[in-house]
């Protein structure tokens, strides 16, 4: 069985690349109940067949546009917890 993500193409209507619209688009899809991603790259690289060195160029782009914002907190032995924010810049685009 074939999984597919549903891409937004109102991203499409920005100054971002198609690569960076598809991740956008899958982190605010993943965002819709908690208002925020917790998926780790790794998820995040299997589900858009990406490079992970790719997803950490694109989340940074992502960032300096300043679309998304991240947050990690360090949970003591167990490593780090990410969470990333949708910017409103980054709604107002995904709603026209």
């Amino acid at each position: 069985m074939n999984n597919y993500i549903n891409i937004n193409l109102a991203f499409m209507n920005t100054n971002l690349s198609i690569q960076e619209s598809a991740v956008l688009s899958y982190i605010s899809s993943l965002a819709i109940k908690k208002n925020y991603c917790y998926a780790s790259n790794e998820a995040i690289c299997n589900a858009l067949k990406l490079n992970d060195r790719t997803l950490y160029r694109i989340l940074k782009k992502l960032e300096d546009k300043e679309y998304i914002k991240r947050e990690t907190k360090s949970i003591g032995n167990y490593g780090k917890q990410r969470k990333i924010f949708i910017s409103a810049n980054a709604r107002l685009v995904s709603s026209l």
